[in-house]
């Protein structure tokens, strides 16, 4: 008979390897599940492509397929509350906007959910200048564009990704700061405004480069004006709106990974660290600087949400201000 000591020991061991055995199933279970991210624009975004190439970038990190879902509309708040109300399980994110994360706290009374109480960041991905991007047929510059509007009160409409978007929010900004008044049209999602002024439906629309710039060199836009403190390589003829006279308008958005408030702490470290390592690569940082946009990565969750209510003490009063409350 071994001794009783060695039984002991075994029979831990062999219990432990039965534990093990019956676990791992499980995690590769999960592993092999896809992730999604989901963006709350329509696909063509700037927002859209952003979230496909993080993905793809992702997915090789993580060893884990992850798949981007589009879940367009009220400004992006229907996408939020999809990632808000998801499982925890740390298989569905949000591609976050500043729309999401900022504006639509201000615009919106009725949110079916809380910011900072049910979402949780994974950790920011870059700060991106917009582009004031007219039609083709339209004003030469900026100057042009602003009398003409002052001309005709109300005439002239600007195309947004929707009511609460950051570009309805830069637009009404944009107004107030140029003292003229425009006609919104929101759309689910930046690249339907786009398509419509560049079939001269609309006047103009606040977009990025990397969306703008191919539009205007094709000749179906003009871009007008840039919001960043000085000219993008990208886009050297076009100057800054402080050049042309807008000396304290910023017109910019930003973006972030975010999930349900409750996943686990192992699985938000776990997708910080592929998404730091997806915004470390050379293809994902020449990415970003093609569209105009500053790499917010490496980053911390803490140091993600830390931006994101540093932002919020900032816009939000200034979004009530401009009177656009939705119901």
């Amino acid at each position: 008979m071994p001794p009783i000591h060695n039984f002991s020991r075994s029979r831990r061991a062999s219990l432990a390897a039965l534990a093990a055995s019956v676990a791992a199933p499980a995690v590769w279970a999960q592993q092999d599940r896809p992730i999604r991210i989901i963006v709350g624009f329509a696909p063509g975004s700037a927002n859209d492509l952003i979230a496909r190439d993080l993905a793809r970038h992702m997915a090789e990190s993580l060893k884990q397929p992850v798949i981007v879902e589009n879940k367009p509309g009220a400004g992006g708040s229907l996408g939020t509350e999809a990632v808000a109300k998801a499982a925890p399980d740390g298989l569905t994110l949000g591609l976050g906007t500043s729309s999401q994360m900022v504006m639509n706290v201000a615009l919106y009374q009725n949110l079916p959910f809380d910011v900072e109480r049910d979402l949780r960041q994974i950790g920011l991905v870059g700060r991106t200048p917009l582009v004031l991007v007219g039609k083709a047929a339209g004003a030469r510059t900026l100057k042009e564009l602003i009398a003409n509007a002052r001309a005709n009160p109300g005439q002239l409409s600007y195309g947004s990704g929707g009511i609460g978007s950051i570009s309805h929010i830069v637009g009404e900004a944009f107004a107030r700061a140029a003292d003229i008044r425009l006609n919104h049209v929101p759309y689910k999602g930046n690249g339907p405004a786009m398509a419509d002024l560049a079939g001269g439906h609309v006047d103009m629309v606040f977009d990025g480069i990397i969306t703008a710039q191919p539009m205007a060199q094709q000749g179906r836009v003009r871009l007008l004006a840039f919001g960043g403190k000085q000219r993008n390589a990208a886009i050297p003829d076009v100057p800054t709106f402080a050049e042309q006279g807008l000396r304290d308008y910023d017109a910019y958005t930003w973006n972030c990974l975010f999930a349900p408030a409750k996943v686990a702490d192992a699985d938000i470290t776990r997708l910080n660290q592929a998404l730091n390592a997806a915004l470390a690569l050379p293809a994902m940082k020449e990415r970003l600087a093609r569209g105009g946009a500053d790499n917010l990565g490496p980053s911390t969750p803490a140091q993600a949400d830390a931006f994101g209510r540093k932002e919020r003490e900032r816009w939000v009063p200034f979004v009530r201000s401009l009177k656009l409350a939705i119901n």
